[in-house]
C-alpha cells in the first residue's frame, strides 16, 4: 500500500486528525465515539469499501458519528471504493452517519434515544460531498434477504437537532437508495444537490429541514421505479421542508405523493402523480414549504 493510504477500522476513541495528504480507507464500521472530536482537513478524501461484513449492524463499512461525537471540517468527500482501494462507481456500502441527542430515533438496525446526562452532538463542516454511498436492494429478493440484506441510504442523519448540526452544504451524488435521509431531526443547510439517487432524492421521517440558499434535486427518469423527488414519512409526527426566500431552486424527478406544496414561486403538483415535476428557479416572492402531516 502506498504511504499516502491509511486504513480506518473499529471504534474511533480519541481525538484524531485526518490530513488532507492522505486517503483514508473505511473497511469497517468506523464509528467516533462519544466526546471524541475528529478533525478532517480541507480537501480529505475518504473511500468506504464495498462489500458484506457479517458482524457489522450494517453488514457495510460505513462512517457513523455516535451520539454526542464531534465533527470539525472544512471541505472532505467520501466515496465508495473496491478491495484495491480503487474509487467505484457501484454503491454497496453503509454509507456515512450523524447521530443526535435531540429526539429518538432509530433506522436500519441504528438507534439514538435522548439521554440528557449526555453531551450534544457537534457537527460542523463546510461542505460533505458523497458519491456511491449506501447499498441497494438485492436484484433477486427473498424473504432472507429483505431481513439481512435491505437498501441502505447514502447519507442519514438521525436525531439531531439544530443546535448540533452546522454543516452548511451536503452534496450526495449516485446513492445506493435515498440520497438524502433525516430522521426525527431537525436541521439547516444553506445548500443541498441530490444527483441521480437510486431511490427518493430527499427522505424527511418526522423531521424539519430548512434550506437557505440552494436546493437541487435530480431524480431523472432511470430503469429503477417508485423513484421520488420528495419521500416524506410521518410515523412519529408531521414533516416540513422550508426553502427560503431568494433560494435558488432545481427539481427534476416524480413529485412525491402525500405531500403538499404551498408555495408563490413554484408551479404546483402536478395532478397526475406520475408526470414529472420541472422547476429551475428562484423562490422570489416567499418562503416555500412543502409538508406532510398524515401517514403516507
Amino acid at each position: 500500500m502506498s504511504n499516502n493510504y491509511e486504513i480506518l477500522q473499529g471504534n474511533i476513541t480519541r481525538n484524531r486528525r485526518l490530513s488532507a495528504r492522505k486517503i483514508y480507507i473505511i473497511c469497517s464500521e468506523v464509528r467516533v465515539r462519544k466526546n471524541v472530536r475528529l478533525i478532517i482537513e480541507d480537501g480529505t478524501t475518504l473511500l468506504i469499501q464495498n462489500g458484506k461484513l457479517p458482524k457489522a449492524h450494517l453488514l457495510r463499512a460505513a462512517l457513523i458519528f455516535d451520539q454526542g461525537s464531534i465533527l470539525r471540517a472544512q471541505r472532505f468527500t467520501v466515496k465508495a471504493c473496491d478491495s484495491d482501494f480503487r474509487p467505484v462507481r457501484t454503491a454497496d456500502n453503509g454509507g456515512i452517519w450523524f447521530l443526535g441527542n435531540y429526539r429518538t430515533a432509530s433506522k436500519d438496525k441504528l438507534s439514538v434515544k435522548v439521554n440528557r446526562k449526555n453531551p450534544l452532538s457537534s457537527f460542523k463542516a463546510e461542505m460533505i460531498s458523497s458519491h456511491y454511498l449506501g447499498r441497494r436492494d438485492p436484484l433477486k429478493e427473498t424473504t432472507r434477504t429483505k431481513v439481512v440484506d435491505d437498501d441502505i441510504d447514502g447519507f442519514s442523519v438521525l436525531g439531531v437537532g439544530p443546535d448540533e448540526w452546522q454543516i452548511s452544504e451536503v452534496r450526495s451524488f449516485y446513492s445506493g437508495d435515498d440520497g438524502f435521509d433525516v430522521t426525527n431531526s431537525h436541521i439547516k443547510l444553506d445548500r443541498l444537490r441530490v444527483l441521480t439517487p437510486t431511490e427518493d432524492g430527499i427522505n424527511l421521517s418526522s423531521s424539519r429541514l430548512e434550506i437557505r440558499r440552494s436546493l437541487t434535486v435530480d431524480v431523472s427518469k432511470t430503469d429503477y421505479t417508485d423513484r421520488d423527488v420528495f419521500d416524506f414519512e410521518t410515523d412519529n409526527g408531521a414533516c416540513y421542508l422550508e426553502i427560503a426566500q431568494h433560494c435558488h431552486v432545481d427539481l427534476k424527478g416524480i413529485f412525491g405523493d402525500e405531500v403538499v406544496l404551498s408555495s408563490q414561486d413554484l408551479p404546483k403538483i402536478p395532478k397526475n402523480l406520475e408526470r414529472s415535476y420541472r422547476f429551475k428557479g428562484v423562490s422570489r416572492k416567499a418562503a416555500s414549504l412543502i409538508y406532510s402531516i398524515n401517514l403516507d
